[in-house]
């Protein structure tokens, strides 16, 4: 997680400082203006409105050390949605009060207000309904299990079930070790339903949600030159195959000579994940355990890609499905437990 700090006096420039140091592993840059610049900050060289739409997206916190209303009026703006927006705090210049001020929950902005008054020896403040009265929201629980979102409305409906004390169950597919309020149960009536598993539902009712947890990695394999367009088709049809959602795609994994094979990282970008490349000394070492191809092992030096890049980028878990070839693409599918 990166963060700014943005503030525009002597004294907020030196707390800003001190937060740096405080918060030691974490990577921040701090803005302020040339009069109170030095060789461990970066100049905010134009009006601050603009200034703050151009480092808006790029930072998952910014705190503001000034007045809320100079804040409010400078992001105003470039707000669009809870699931993009940074995080946004407040903090005075004596660092008393840590406001949680927009994205409390998506954002992170109520756990790096927790965070920083920790620190710092200041006041969070934090005012959604989910948080001060000890009880916790669809989106807060997405994030700790690191789930995606089937639909933000029904999240908004169940956590005002929640919220108003209402019984609301969880069915899980996978094992949630964080202490939940009394009100949501495991089993029993319920106003509202919040389903956590990766297969693909048909939720057509206002007051239920799914959670659906990144735990599926793609091993995969290719010929050069194979087309995004190809890749995308075999995933989907394999992932219907299991019915498995595509938003619960961790990752794909590949060998190190398809580094530089577009139509895979194209693919990648489609699902809004990430490649990660294994070296061929590594599958070495396990491709005995997989059915291997002597045409691939001439060809690459190993005689197995989806199966082994998949596991060894595995942290648990097992094949739900082994390799299977889809018109010169070859691919494997792990869910992590």
């Amino acid at each position: 997680m990166n963060w700014a700090v943005v503030t525009l006096t002597k004294g907020g420039t030196q707390q800003a400082k001190k937060v740096k140091r405080l918060l030691g592993d974490i990577s921040l840059d701090i803005y302020t203006l040339e009069k109170w610049a030095d060789e461990e900050t970066i100049v905010i060289n134009k009006k601050l409105d603009e200034f703050i739409g151009s480092i808006f997206y790029s930072y998952d916190i910014i705190l503001f050390i000034m007045s809320t209303g100079i804040v409010v009026r400078s992001i105003i703006k470039y707000i669009v949605d809870k699931t993009t927006d940074p995080g946004i705090l407040v903090m005075d210049e004596k660092g008393q009060f840590i406001i949680s001020l927009l994205s409390g929950h998506l954002g992170g902005a109520n756990k790096a207000a927790k965070l920083l008054a920790d620190k710092i020896g200041g006041q969070p403040v934090i005012t959604t309904a989910s948080d001060v009265n000890g009880l916790i929201a669809v989106d807060t629980l997405a994030e700790e299990l690191e789930c995606c979102i089937s639909s933000m409305d029904n999240a908004k409906n169940v956590t005002a079930l929640i919220v108003n004390n209402e019984r609301v169950r969880i069915e899980s597919d996978i094992n949630i070790d964080i202490k939940l309020p009394d009100n949501i149960v495991i089993e029993g009536e319920a106003k509202g339903t919040i389903y956590i598993t990766n297969k693909l539902l048909n939720i057509n009712h206002m007051y239920q949600v799914q959670l659906i947890p990144k735990n599926i990695i793609i091993g995969i394999g290719c010929r050069a030159g194979t087309s995004s367009e190809a890749i995308t088709n075999a995933i989907d049809e394999a992932l219907r195959s299991l019915n498995i959602d595509c938003r619960s795609i961790l990752h794909f994994a590949t060998v190190d000579v398809k580094q530089n094979e577009t139509g895979i990282f194209e693919a990648a970008k489609h699902y809004k994940t990430i490649v990660k490349i294994v070296g061929r000394e590594e599958i070495k070492a396990i491709e005995h355990e997989f059915q291997c191809s002597e045409f691939v092992r001439k060809a690459i030096g190993v005689g197995a890609v989806c199966e082994p890049c998949a596991e060894l980028t595995a942290t648990r878990g097992h094949f739900l499905m082994r390799k299977k070839s889809y018109g010169g693409i070859t691919l494997s599918i792990w869910e992590e437990v």
